[in-house]
């Protein structure tokens, strides 16, 4: 959730496409686990900044090593090029869910 660049909780909630008040709890969780900080926002000083500390660096690097390793794996055997057209295939899938899900249910009659 906390990018290289310090964002606000509202910042980081429309990034990520999810609610304020789930991000504002996951970020309460960071800075408990001092995975993150809030800092003095110049902009807005009702909105700090939130930013990863040393530790949430180190997590991190962690967490994306062991993530490339597993991507690594799963990839095995499939062509960059064939990835590249699954992630745009669902990229678009994604897309379309989304404009459906802003109009409602979808009318089930032929």
């Amino acid at each position: 959730m906390v990018s290289e660049n310090p964002l606000t909780v509202p910042q980081a909630a429309r990034r990520l496409g999810v609610a304020r008040q789930g991000a504002q709890r996951v970020a309460n969780d960071l800075v408990h686990e001092d995975l993150a900080a809030f800092h003095a926002n110049p902009d807005h000083k009702g909105s700090p900044l939130l930013a990863l500390t040393g530790n949430g660096h180190r997590t991190l690097e962690a967490i994306t090593s062991r993530a490339n390793r597993a991507h690594g794996v799963i990839a095995e055997g499939i062509s960059p090029s064939e990835l590249t057209a699954a992630r745009d295939l669902l990229r678009r899938l994604i897309e379309q869910a989304r404009r459906h899900q802003e109009h409602g249910p979808v009318d089930e009659t032929p």
